[in-house]
């Protein structure tokens, strides 16, 4: 049976940024042409008292689509205990009943690594992350170091580092990195384009030039990576196809409540622009 509202949620930690407008704008897009409204609220953890009421107590909505990053988030037993319907992006919980969306960050990440090391040595080729609880950083990293690992190259400790999304924590790993004359030569893949930002401008501080001393690929394929000069190498997300999945997996849980659980994982690809090739005269 359909909803009778018409109405649907969507709950994010926060709506900063393209990778969050780019869902919105495709679930918004798909709630629209199955004739469903969306309701978008915020949720932070600093605000732990409220998040489950905001979120799964209006009473005004048929289902909620809830984003969690990370897999010990309290909410995610809050969505699983709910009478309602729900499903979780970016991070699996079809084992405990929920549908999920989630993206293939293993391809991506892999074609990128790859990519790297046809010009650096495993031994210089560095992942700077987000948060190590964030379940896409910790999927990347993991997914870097099997890939070197297969290449007969144990990383080193300081080859793995985690911090936060942002162009503050890509400066600060750069400079550090330079420090102990490890970024010249190296390749460096980091876990959004906000973060290779950052190591991008740290490293032509130093007058280490890109690409031809230090070559960089980002991850989210933002509007970032073509606005810098040089342009970035991204992994490139399919972020609109997300929220869209997300709605379509919503109303199929409302019209049939009791179907199993399932998890949808979406791939994602590398786009090489000039930070990671060879320069050209």
């Amino acid at each position: 049976m359909a909803g009778e509202s018409r109405l649907i949620g969507i709950a994010l930690p926060w709506f900063h940024g393209e990778f969050f407008t780019r869902m919105l704008q495709g679930a918004d897009a798909e709630a629209i042409r199955l004739g469903y409204h969306l309701l978008v609220t915020a949720m932070t953890k600093e605000h732990t008292g409220s998040r489950r009421d905001r979120v799964l107590g209006t009473g005004l909505i048929d289902g909620m689509i809830v984003m969690i990053d990370d897999p010990q988030d309290p909410l995610a037993q809050d969505v699983m205990e709910s009478s309602l319907a729900a499903v979780i992006i970016d991070t699996d919980f079809s084992a405990q009943g929920i549908d999920s969306i989630v993206l293939d960050n293993e391809r991506g990440t892999k074609e990128a690594v790859e990519h790297l090391l046809r010009w650096v040595d495993p031994a210089r080729c560095f992942f700077v992350g987000g948060p190590a609880s964030n379940r896409d950083s910790a999927e990347r990293a993991k997914t870097f170091h099997a890939a070197l690992v297969a290449l007969g190259h144990t990383p080193d400790a300081d080859q793995i580092s985690f911090g936060d999304y942002s162009a503050a924590w890509g400066k600060e790993w750069a400079m550090r990195t330079h420090q102990r004359r490890a970024l010249e030569g190296s390749g460096v893949l980091a876990a959004n384009d906000e973060i290779a930002c950052g190591v991008m401008r740290a490293a032509e501080s130093q007058r280490l030039w890109v690409p031809d001393q230090v070559r960089i690929v980002g991850f989210d394929d933002t509007r970032l990576a073509s606005f810098m000069r040089p342009t970035l190498s991204s992994v490139t997300l399919p972020m609109e196809e997300v929220g869209a999945t997300a709605v379509r997996a919503l109303l199929k849980r409302i019209e049939h409540r009791d179907a199993p659980a399932t998890c949808q994982r979406l791939a994602t690809r590398l786009v090489v622009r000039e930070s990671s090739t060879a320069m050209t005269f």
